[in-house]
């Protein structure tokens, strides 16, 4: 039997946020599920009052050693806020996760644990903690968009870890429609959640953004990962390390701003 799947709180906060019409109130709704595991998911849907019935949802994945909150802090060092407040702005409604082992899910070993046995190789709790992590989204996405029956598009948004979830969630789940990756890590000591083990599968559009002196993907695994994608992903190259600038949120800006995506 699959264990109940139980609501553990629904905490709306009232927000003012700038938008280019004016100032709009915005909802966050912290919730709680069990996943079917057992493991409990914690994150929150983020929106505008005004927001459509068939607005499109945003998926944000959160780095290592991050949390949902990455999406909301004001004054993030990697402006993470400054994307969310975008999205918002143009009708996005928003939902995040913890991933496991971080934010309202850790536990006694922290994450970073599971990356360092990963390098030595015993990679199975970190294989875990990502593909697990990969499965809750697709769980509340069953549970968001049977609330949300009109969504007109499901965009996937990831920073680092995040960026390698998300890569893994657009060639698994026939429902995204849009991916936004910044720069994922190679992780080809992992392969089996490698992006680029994942990449033919992915098809639909695709922004992918790029660190020229990035310490977790070289610039061959980067032009590896866009030949191995099932669609090929438009790309930008920052002259940074694994930290983007600021610029990077215009840029992902920009691209949702085209008609063509």
């Amino acid at each position: 039997m699959k264990p109940a799947i139980s609501k553990i709180f629904a905490l709306l906060l009232v927000i003012t946020t700038a938008t280019a019409s004016g100032v709009a109130e915005t909802h966050v709704q912290q919730f709680g599920y069990d996943a079917p595991d057992g493991n409990r998911i914690t994150g929150f849907l983020y929106q505008s009052e005004s927001a459509a019935k068939d607005a499109p949802l945003a998926v944000l994945m959160h780095g290592l050693m991050g949390s949902s909150l990455y999406w909301l802090a004001n004054d993030n060092p990697m402006n993470g806020d400054d994307v969310t407040a975008g999205l918002i702005a143009r009708g996005y409604r928003i939902l995040a996760l913890d991933a496991r082992f971080h934010g309202g899910r850790i536990v006694d070993v922290k994450p970073i644990e599971h990356v360092l046995n990963a390098r030595k190789g015993n990679a199975a709790a970190y294989e875990g903690m990502i593909q697990k992590t990969v499965d809750d989204y697709r769980f509340v996405l069953d549970k968001v968009l049977a609330t949300y029956a009109d969504t007109s598009q499901v965009l996937v948004v990831g920073y680092s870890m995040g960026a390698q979830m998300g890569t893994l969630l657009a060639a698994q789940d026939p429902r995204v429609t849009h991916l936004v990756t910044m720069v994922p890590p190679a992780v080809r000591n992992v392969p089996t959640v490698s992006p680029i083990a994942f990449a033919p599968k992915v098809i639909v559009p695709w922004l992918l953004l790029m660190a020229e002196n990035d310490q977790y993907s070289t610039k061959a695994q980067n032009a590896e990962l866009v030949a191995a994608a099932g669609r090929t992903p438009e790309t930008h190259r920052f002259d940074s390390g694994h930290v983007l600038p600021e610029s990077y949120v215009g840029a992902i800006e920009s691209w949702l701003d085209r008609p063509a995506n």
